[in-house]
């Protein structure tokens, strides 16, 4: 049947799960009337509805009047068994005989592809690959967080296969449903090849059917369906992995075998906690960065020793809208605690050292073990573009401005799509006083990013085109929906080199208001003021932003470049001095 109906065709089991469901929405089922359509669990499908052929009165079966070719056995057989099901007058029994072939066929298909994967010689090696967010197959499987932390989990352990580049999560996020198109997802996030999966619960079950795709010719490499249990993720996940690193590099070595196989936490309720924390961390929001520590911290409750877990509480202790939430007094020790103990339970984990070299460089000025944190993580994970990224920012801050834009270059390599990547290139650019290069970078993802018009607007303060940066920082001003960040700081700097003083001062009571109530750095302050001219009160801000070891300080200092109107001041020097950057 396969080789007659479906030659040079790669069928998946989820066409016959697919085809059910459509037939049960045209015969009127619903949840609360009537079924016809019976799921035999393990079996397939059965029509249970009573059936009777109807003949309309006085009239004569339908026949065939064109002349028949001489046929074959085979065929006439085939046309026998066409020519019976068209007889049937009523659409009701079309639609059966139809139905019951399918049935049959459909059962013949399981049977054949779950006891294999179908396995195709790629043309080329597969060197990268993006996995899609997991797709529902009905609307009763639409569990987004499921759907997510089955792509992230398999994500983390093909990340582990040294030779293969693997899409952070960051990256694939945005193709979920309905933008669901493999081939055009696989061709903007620039790999070789995309995994495409469907996920159905069905009772307590839960199957996956996954397709590993070449985006260059959108040929099926491979194909396989793994049914498990819904109450152990670990065994469907096993599974999984397992057969597509099979597909993708069929000899791996030893201790890459052992990391697919790895599992960081033996509790089911920890996993999914772990996996609900991090669905709402990369959302990036305020609310779900809350959510995301209610979640890391529940799951770190049912599993003290889920190192993985205590890594992603260290993150979003120190994610960017962590400083808007809490005090650094209160994030910054709950931060380092959760990234040793992470490294205690497991030194292998390159998230825990990012996340230690991250903590060193921001808060203590331990640049010599920032870097040390950051190699090793690289070490550890050489494809890792949030290793790789981070490790640019630091470089950049430390004035080895070569090595940051090669290092912020390969993290964009690695992982093109996501906003971060593609503005620490732009930083590293503006820290080496390229600022040709940095605006020209940026106006290649524009229409991806609005708010590289942000980093055009820093670069063009750097070349002293200051109208310019005014409509670049305007632009992304007007566009934002959070409340006065770094934009607006910049944008009322640039008010004020210009001799829009109201306006700066405007922007300037804004954030005095915010840092009354502790939602604002000192550091946004002292570069408005550095825009108005008054570099007394600018560095008295400058002062108490070190003080309080503020991010965007420890960021922005040695490389902003609208402090270079006051570099010059020995007291600025000792800034430097303090932090340890002093050249």
């Amino acid at each position: 049947m396969l080789r007659r109906l479906w030659p040079d065709t790669v069928v998946e089991e989820s066409n016959l799960s697919q085809n059910v469901y459509l037939l049960r929405k045209a015969l009127g089922e619903d949840t609360q009337g009537e079924r016809y359509i019976e799921t035999t669990p393990k079996r397939g499908y059965r029509f249970v509805a009573s059936v009777k052929e109807v003949q309309a009165a006085g009239s004569d079966r339908i026949r065939d009047e064109l002349p028949s070719p001489e046929l074959s056995g085979e065929e006439k057989r085939d046309r026998s068994l066409l020519q019976n099901a068209r007889h049937r007058r009523r659409p009701a029994a079309v639609m059966l005989v139809g139905f019951i072939g399918m049935l049959g066929m459909g059962l013949l298909l399981y049977t054949w592809l779950t006891s294999r994967s179908k396995s195709l010689e790629p043309n080329a090696p597969i060197k990268s690959i993006a996995v899609l967010p997991f797709k529902p197959l009905g609307t009763e499987d639409r569990d987004e967080s499921l759907c997510f932390g089955m792509a992230d989990t398999l994500v983390t352990r093909l990340s582990n296969i040294r030779e293969l580049i693997v899409r952070p999560t960051s990256s694939v996020r945005k193709f979920t449903p309905p933008n669901d198109d493999a081939l055009a997802a696989g061709r903007e996030l620039k790999v070789d090849a995309v995994l495409d999966a469907n996920i159905h619960r069905s009772g307590d079950r839960i199957r996956v059917t996954w397709r590993l795709v070449s985006v260059g010719d959108g040929a099926a490499l491979s194909t396989g369906i793994v049914d498990k249990r819904a109450d152990d993720p670990f065994a469907l996940q096993d599974a999984v992995a397992a057969d597509v690193a099979q597909a993708l590099a069929p000899r791996l070595t030893g201790e890459e075998k052992n990391l697919l196989a790895k599992h960081y936490t033996k509790d089911p309720d920890a996993y999914r906690l772990y996996v609900l924390g991090r669905y709402h961390w990369t959302r990036t929001s305020e609310e779900d960065l809350r959510k995301a520590l209610e979640y890391f911290n529940a799951a770190i409750e049912k599993d003290p020793a889920y190192a993985l877990a205590y890594a992603g509480l260290a993150y979003a202790y120190i994610s960017l809208p962590a400083d808007s939430l809490f005090s650094k007094a209160e994030a910054i020790p709950k931060a380092k605690q959760a990234a040793m103990t992470a490294l205690q339970l497991d030194d292998s984990l390159p998230e825990a050292h990012v996340a230690s070299a991250r903590i060193m460089s921001f808060h203590d000025w331990d640049w010599a073990g920032a870097e040390r944190e950051f190699k090793r993580a690289i070490e550890l994970n050489a494809n890792s573009a949030d290793a790789h990224r981070e490790y640019a920012g630091y470089l950049t801050n430390v004035g080895r401005h070569e090595e940051a834009i090669a290092e912020a270059k390969h993290a964009r390599e690695l992982d093109p799509l996501t906003q971060l990547t593609n503005f620490q290139v732009a930083w590293a650019l503006i820290g080496a006083r390229r600022y040709d290069e940095a605006i020209a970078e940026s106006n290649s993802v524009i229409e991806m990013f609005p708010a590289a018009h942000f980093w055009i607007g820093i670069a063009c303060i750097g070349k002293g085109l200051n109208e310019k940066a005014v409509q670049e920082l305007e632009a992304r001003a007007s566009s934002a929906k959070s409340r006065p960040t770094v934009v607006n700081a910049t944008l009322g700097y640039a008010y004020g080199v210009t001799g829009r003083r109201d306006k700066a001062r405007q922007v300037l009571a804004d954030f005095a208001e915010l840092f009354k109530e502790h939602q604002t750095s000192p550091y946004y302050i002292a570069m408005i003021y550095a825009g108005l001219g008054e570099k007394e009160q600018a560095l008295v801000w400058l002062e108490q932003a070190c003080q309080e070891r503020s991010r965007p300080f420890v960021i922005g200092i040695n490389v902003a470049p609208v402090w270079d109107g006051i570099r010059s001041d020995p007291r600025f020097a000792r800034l430097l001095q303090r932090m340890g950057l002093a050249r």
